[in-house]
C-alpha cells in the first residue's frame, strides 16, 4: 500500500481543477473628516488591493486617515489573476446621499460607510447575479482618499 502522503497528494491533484483556491482581494476603507457640511466624517472605499501588505503600506502613507480593510472573495474568478491595474466590479445594496448637486438634488455615493455586497471580475457577471444593486467599477491598486473607482448607472 502506498504511503498516506502519496494518497493525499493524488486526491488533491484530482480535486484541484474542480476546487481551485478562491481569489481574494482587500477592500480598504479610509475614515476621515468630512468635506460635506451634513456629515461629521466619511469612510469611503479608498482602494482595492491584491494583498494585505499593500493595506499596511496605505496605512503608513495616510497617517491622518483611519485605514481599515477586509478580505473579499472575487466571484466568477476561476482561472483569473488579479494584479495592479485589473478592473473589478463591486456591488452595493444601499448608497446614501452625501451632498446636493447644483439643482438641489441628492448626490448618492460611497462616501459614508459603504457596504459592498460582492466583487466580480466582469461587469456582465455582476449585472446578472446582482441586477437590483448599484455597480461600482474599481481599478486594483488605485488609491483615492475621496473614494476610489466609478459608480456606474444601473438604473437606480
Amino acid at each position: 500500500m502506498p504511503p498516506l502522503s502519496s494518497i493525499l497528494s493524488s486526491i488533491k491533484n484530482r480535486l484541484s481543477p474542480k476546487y481551485a483556491e478562491e481569489l481574494s482581494v482587500y477592500v480598504v476603507y479610509g475614515k476621515q473628516p468630512s468635506p460635506f457640511p451634513d456629515l461629521e466624517h466619511i469612510e469611503p472605499i479608498i482602494a482595492v488591493v491584491a494583498n494585505e501588505r499593500e493595506c499596511f503600506e496605505i496605512q503608513e502613507k495616510c497617517p491622518e486617515t483611519e485605514v481599515s480593510w477586509e478580505a473579499r472573495t472575487v466571484k466568477n474568478a476561476e482561472g483569473m489573476d488579479v494584479a495592479t491595474g485589473s478592473i473589478l466590479y463591486l456591488t452595493h445594496t444601499t448608497l446614501l446621499p452625501y451632498d446636493e448637486d447644483g439643482d438641489g438634488n441628492p448626490v448618492f455615493g460611497i462616501m459614508e460607510s459603504p457596504q459592498p455586497t460582492a466583487l466580480y471580475c466582469s461587469r456582465d457577471s455582476a449585472e446578472q447575479e446582482a441586477p437590483d444593486q448599484y455597480l461600482h467599477r474599481v481599478t486594483v491598486g488605485e488609491i483615492n482618499l475621496r473614494g476610489v473607482g466609478e459608480l456606474l448607472d444601473t438604473g437606480h
